[in-house]
């Protein structure tokens, strides 16, 4: 499984997550038969992802000498086609993991390589298979190593494509993780409210750089936006980060915003795949930025505002697979409550039985993808 689960990015790390889940219980597979690959060695359970992520050029080695090779290889999804070996490197969160990832560089596109790479030197007679899972970027910028790579794949599949697009593989969090992501919301809860008492709380994600780091004016917005919602709707904000990879979320810029609050808030400091999704599974809304957490929003039911920008990959998502009266791409702060109150009292005007439903076709699509594409490496 080769993607950027060797970063704490929580949508990243779920790809892997679902793809590993479903290959044990649906196909046959064990754990120990599964090779988790990204750019550099890193041990992520720190963050709740897996234990023994391997260099590529680890697992070039691996393939190319184990009596079970040469392997398969699944690209898990996510912003692949565009990035870069140096975009890749960038994310990587220490100098240490840069200088890593320059050593065991074997392709110059990061997570999308040529199956070929993986076969023994000298030996054209051995075959193996590639499959691409629901990849975003369909329509974005496709760097020339990472369209190399695509070409040899056996089975394609995109999320953003329309029509015969397939959803994004994290769709089946809540399906394969449910009572694991209530456990670990038991545990959120007394972190958040260490005095037992549960409060009614609307979880708030947003990168960063969205939000212009060096404009104070930009940041009173938000806060004021936020004061509005928590008035509204008597309900306690609490940030929290989907992913602290370079560029992504914020905790410092979080505490800038909430010091200009005068509603309650808590800055939840977690980097951790299941708390985060644990947090908005127990939330009354999820506020967010990020693509991932709006998909999490979508699958628990959640009513959602998403700060997006038309005619992206966000856009792209809620038009395919989210319920059709959801709320789309919001442009403003200012508009937050106002869209999110389309969600709330005794008569709301966005019902989230609609949300259920297009939930329940999103998991069917995407298992009747994994069956398809399973069957191709397990032969």
């Amino acid at each position: 499984l080769l993607g950027p689960h060797d970063r704490y990015n929580f949508g990243d790390l779920l790809f892997e997550k679902v793809v590993s889940k479903l290959l044990q219980t649906k196909a046959g597979y064990r754990d120990h038969d599964i090779v988790r690959a990204g750019i550099v060695s890193v041990d992520m359970s720190a963050h709740g992802g897996p234990a023994n992520v391997l260099s590529m050029r680890k697992v070039q080695e691996m393939s190319r000498k184990s009596s079970n090779g040469p392997f398969d290889i699944v690209y898990t999804g996510g912003e692949a086609l565009d990035c870069n070996h140096a975009s890749a490197k960038r994310m990587m969160p220490t100098r240490e993991k840069k200088k890593m990832a320059i050593a065991e560089k074997i392709y110059e596109c990061a997570y999308l390589v040529p199956k070929k790479l993986l076969l023994p030197l000298g030996d054209s007679t051995r075959k193996n298979q590639a499959v691409v899972n629901s990849l975003g970027g369909y329509y974005g910028n496709i760097h020339p190593a990472c369209k190399k790579a695509l070409d040899t794949a056996d089975y394609v599949s995109f999320r953003d494509k329309d029509p015969g697009g397939v959803p994004d593989s994290a769709v089946m969090v809540r399906e394969l993780y449910g009572d694991h992501v209530s456990s670990v919301a038991t545990t959120v809860l007394k972190e958040l409210f260490p005095d037992g008492a549960k409060r009614k709380y609307i979880a708030v994600q947003h990168k960063w750089d969205l939000m212009m780091l060096g404009m104070e004016n930009n940041k009173s917005s938000l806060a004021q936006a936020l004061d509005e919602v928590s008035k509204q709707s008597n309900c306690t904000i609490v940030f929290f980060v989907a992913g602290t990879a370079a560029g992504h979320d914020s905790l410092e810029v979080y505490r800038k915003v909430a010091s200009k609050m005068t509603a309650p808030s808590i800055v939840y400091e977690a980097e951790h795949v299941w708390k985060a999704v644990a947090l908005l599974s127990e939330a009354e809304a999820v506020l967010s930025s990020s693509l991932h957490v709006r998909i999490m929003a979508f699958i628990f039911l959640k009513p959602r505002v998403t700060w997006c920008i038309p005619g992206k990959k966000h856009e792209a998502f809620i038009h395919m697979w989210d319920a059709s009266d959801a709320s789309r791409c919001v442009g403003t702060y200012q508009a937050t409550w106002s869209v999110l109150s389309k969600y709330m009292g005794e008569a709301p005007a966005i019902s989230l039985s609609k949300t259920e439903e297009a939930y329940g076709k999103a998991v069917e699509l995407y298992q009747q993808s994994f069956d398809t594409w399973s069957g191709l490496i397990n032969k």
